[in-house]
């Protein structure tokens, strides 16, 4: 399954980075998380095996594309001199988020149905792609975004124009 995944991922990535995109970095990811969440929750289903591995391979079509996504707009919100700490932190939350969540698979599988195990595996996900969305719509102010760019990161007083 692992394979299936990667395999998907490989291609997803492929097909991602062959587009044109009119849409923002945050809608973007947050379409991408709910694809790879709905893919893991419909894994749960799979009636055998080749479907199991379709299935997989469906929901890594959202992996790099959405890791690529995330790369990108710590990119545009990090300063310069920050940008290599900013990416190298979104690759420890995701090598965290991996482990936890192997981990917890784990413990799933040992004592829940496994159409539950699947279902649980992309709630995370789905409910971070639900803020992702929301995020999008409306700032913390109330004000609307616009969804095809990511917000300027805050400026210090003295550090840069403005």
């Amino acid at each position: 399954m692992l394979a299936a995944l990667s395999a998907g991922s490989a291609l997803g990535g492929l097909a991602y980075g062959a587009l044109t995109w009119r849409s923002g970095a945050r809608v973007r990811l947050a379409l991408l998380g709910s694809g790879f969440g709905v893919s893991l929750a419909a894994a749960g289903f799979a009636p055998g095996i080749g479907a199991l591995a379709a299935v997989s391979a469906l929901a890594g079509v959202f992996v790099a594309p959405a890791l690529t996504t995330a790369y990108l707009m710590v990119d545009d919100a990090a300063p310069v001199h920050a940008r290599t700490r900013a990416n190298a932190w979104v690759n420890t939350a995701f090598n965290a988020g991996v482990s936890g969540g192997a981990a917890a698979g784990g413990l799933m599988v040992s004592g829940l149905p496994l159409e539950l195990c699947f279902a649980l595996a992309g709630a995370p996900v789905l409910a971070a792609a639900v803020v992702a969305g929301l995020r999008v719509r409306v700032d913390a102010g109330g004000t609307r975004l616009d969804p095809s760019r990511s917000p300027a990161p805050p400026r210090r007083p003295g550090h840069g124009p403005g």
